[in-house]
């Protein structure tokens, strides 16, 4: 594969810069080959991008899963405790993943916020300032003579 080749490629991969790009397009203008590979490319990605995604029956999916569960299985025989958990083919889609990741985010902010953590109480001091006050008294405890 000669350079020119090469740029053609990054291009379709969306990997050149701007300098590589310009010179891409002057060797295109210049180069018979080179531009018909460029057309041919063109064509082929446009093509790739018409084919329609097959959808996959529910029921070969299921037995799909289930075939490559046991065959993990088999190859596992000292674990009887994963046997048991695989065993019982438990699924979960991703939106029933998100929902319970959703659950337990929710639950630890609210254990964080309200459970584990003592709520500050407000307390109230008053400061009262008072001016001196001075008490004289004429008060004469009686003798007794």
């Amino acid at each position: 594969m000669n350079v020119k080749e090469e740029l053609l490629f990054r291009c379709f991969d969306e990997d050149l810069n701007d300098d590589e790009m310009k010179k891409l397009f002057v060797d295109l203008s210049k180069d018979d080959d080179l531009r018909n590979s460029f057309r041919n490319m063109l064509r082929l990605q446009h093509d790739l991008q018409m084919i329609s995604k097959p959808t996959v029956p529910h029921a070969l999916d299921m037995q799909m899963k289930t075939l490559s569960s046991s065959s993990r299985l088999s190859n596992m025989p000292d674990r009887p405790l994963l046997r048991r958990i695989v065993s019982k083919k438990i699924s979960l889609s991703i939106p029933a993943f998100a929902a319970a990741m959703l659950l337990m985010l929710l639950g630890s902010y609210i254990l964080a916020t309200n459970v584990a953590v003592q709520k500050p109480k407000m307390e109230y001091v008053y400061v009262v300032e008072m001016p001196a006050y001075v008490v004289q008294s004429n008060y004469n405890p009686i003798k007794n003579n």
